[in-house]
């Protein structure tokens, strides 16, 4: 299987073309349901299972921004949407995210908003051990290649990789493949971002501007901020907000 996967790469890598930039959509999708505890049927009944954001990153060589898409651009809303956040709102912050990336200066700056104060997260993009596995699918007509990291003890992200697309990136902070990562899954469904829709040509990159405004922390000092924080609402309200479970993300 390790000679079929090196053929498959190699393979692949000679029909890539020479595109060193675009744009690809992807869709953060979250399960609230799925840490809700089974007999809480009844906050199952008040908030919807999904909450969707759509973003989108643009690229140009070793360089690369990950933004929301604009309100305007998302398509519509179907009738049969259940109530929930407004459209653009997630959850952490998640709908405000900017992620600028130079892999070639192994500069990260990562912009988001948290409990209404907005950081800049600056340092270098994780080095994350990925394992190739033997999964193979299809996403949007691109031939993907699975990998696996082990996070911590709970935590375990699977992600596609396809070598046709030859830049060691991918959506939000996650890179470090050999080839563009178009699906991302957080413990089994838990949290998907997956690429919706791939154009591969010029781009405008004056867009690619590292986001410049918020406190400036490490990503040591930002997790700190956040437990302190996490840790003061545990102990004002009994370990839960306003009486129910909290979700924490945090990747």
């Amino acid at each position: 299987m390790k000679y079929t996967l090196l053929a498959l790469l190699f393979l692949v890598a000679l029909t890539a073309g020479a595109q060193t930039s675009g744009m690809i959509t992807y869709e953060e999708k979250m399960d609230i349901w799925k840490n809700l505890p089974p007999d809480r049927q009844d906050m199952k009944d008040m908030i919807p299972q999904y909450n969707t954001t759509q973003f989108e990153m643009i690229f140009s060589g070793d360089e690369s921004l990950y933004r929301p898409k604009k309100q305007e651009e998302l398509p519509p809303v179907s009738s049969n949407t259940p109530p929930g956040p407004p459209r653009g709102m997630g959850f952490g912050g998640r709908a405000t995210r900017v992620v600028y990336k130079d892999l070639a200066k192994d500069t990260i700056i990562d912009s988001r908003d948290f409990m209404q104060k907005q950081f800049l997260i600056t340092g270098s993009p994780k080095a994350r051990k990925w394992k190739i596995g033997k999964g193979q699918k299809d996403i949007l007509g691109y031939k993907c290649m699975e990998a696996n990291f082990r996070v911590d003890s709970v935590t375990t992200l699977v992600a596609w990789f396809t070598p046709q697309i030859s830049i060691s990136n991918g959506p939000s902070d996650y890179q470090g493949l050999p080839g563009m990562i178009l699906q991302v899954d957080t413990n089994n469904g838990e949290r998907t971002v997956t690429a919706t829709e791939i154009k591969l040509d010029s781009v405008d990159t004056s867009v690619l501007v590292a986001p410049n405004k918020g406190k400036e922390v490490t990503p040591e000092e930002f997790e700190k901020i956040r437990e302190e924080k996490m840790k003061e609402m545990g102990m004002q309200r009994g370990g839960a907000v306003g009486g129910q479970q909290m979700m924490i993300i945090r990747q």
